[in-house]
């Protein structure tokens, strides 16, 4: 799924409701997932917020289905059609949105949580599902999101890069991924997730030089603008026969006095699942550097 959230057009009629709407909360409860069976989870192959080409995030799942297969809502709302996609909303602005599905209900009917809305198209194999809370995305895999779901893998990262530019400061990168909680097939086989959260921290003899830092959040949907400013070159997104490879910048431009170095990396996804990596790397007088392999947790 490349396009868009801007896609989608809203015909939203906001007076005074509309600044209640802009600040709705995410539903109190969790949510059944849109295809049947709805009481398991399903396989997913698109992560939120996953590099898009053109520099863009992905604004909701892409959870695998059969061409022609069902799918329903998981909220009740009023219907609203677009030419590749069926939203269903709700009076506060909250808002589910089911990408490359053909609509079998009416524009502007009322149906409720469980109601068939639509198939999906031929062609796709699967169902971009997004929720909008009336001022953003939200990851529909956050706690409170798509129930039942379970996470049990631990994020991958590493390697670490570490760059000497000409005037003598490091940049750092970090590679990292979540791999799927459940086994994906075929062409999709190989597809990965981002983690949730990337942090991470330089220290020297124990002691830190840059404490704890988010190099990446996806708790909600980002901007364009924030693209290459925590994805850096070389990152790809998935393909079919091919994963993808996110790589995330961590330190720009860091001047550093001689001395022996780690860095450390976190990243976790939303079940709270760790990895972890570090590089050990020793700075001299003339800005040589010299890295040091350390073992991942």
């Amino acid at each position: 799924m490349v396009r868009s959230p801007r896609a989608v057009v809203r015909v939203v009629a906001f007076v005074a409701a509309g600044v209640a709407a802009f600040f709705a909360p995410a539903l109190a409860r969790a949510y059944r997932w849109p295809i049947k069976p709805f009481d398991r989870p399903h396989a997913i192959r698109g992560a939120f917020d996953d590099p898009r080409l053109g520099g863009t995030f992905h604004f909701g799942v892409d959870i695998v289905a059969a061409n022609g297969q069902a799918v329903y809502a998981v909220a009740p709302g009023t219907v609203f059609r677009y030419s590749d996609a069926v939203a269903v909303r709700q009076p506060n602005g909250h808002e589910f949105s089911y990408w490359h599905v053909r609509a079998t209900v009416p524009e502007h009917s009322y149906v409720k949580e469980g109601a068939q809305i639509g198939v999906v198209r031929y062609g796709f194999g699967h169902v971009h599902f997004a929720e909008w809370n009336g001022h953003t995305y939200l990851n529909p895999l956050r706690r409170g999101g798509l129930a039942p779901f379970f996470d049990r893998t631990k994020p991958v990262v590493g390697p670490i890069d570490l760059d000497r530019q000409a005037n003598g400061t490091f940049d750092a990168t970090v590679e990292a991924y979540d791999p799927p909680p459940m086994r994906l097939h075929g062409a999709w086989r190989n597809a990965v997730w981002t983690p949730e959260i990337v942090r991470w921290r330089l220290v020297s003899n124990g002691m830190p030089v840059v404490p704890w830092t988010v190099a990446a959040d996806f708790d909600a949907y980002l901007p364009r603008r924030r693209f290459r400013q925590i994805y850096a070159p070389g990152t790809r997104q998935n393909f079919p026969g091919r994963a993808g490879l996110y790589v995330f910048r961590l330190a720009n431009g860091l001047r550093l006095a001689d001395g022996h170095y780690a860095v450390e990396v976190l990243a976790s996804d939303t079940r709270g699942n760790t990895g972890s990596s570090t590089l050990g790397f020793d700075v001299v007088a003339d800005q040589t550097l010299r890295t040091t392999k350390m073992p991942s947790r």
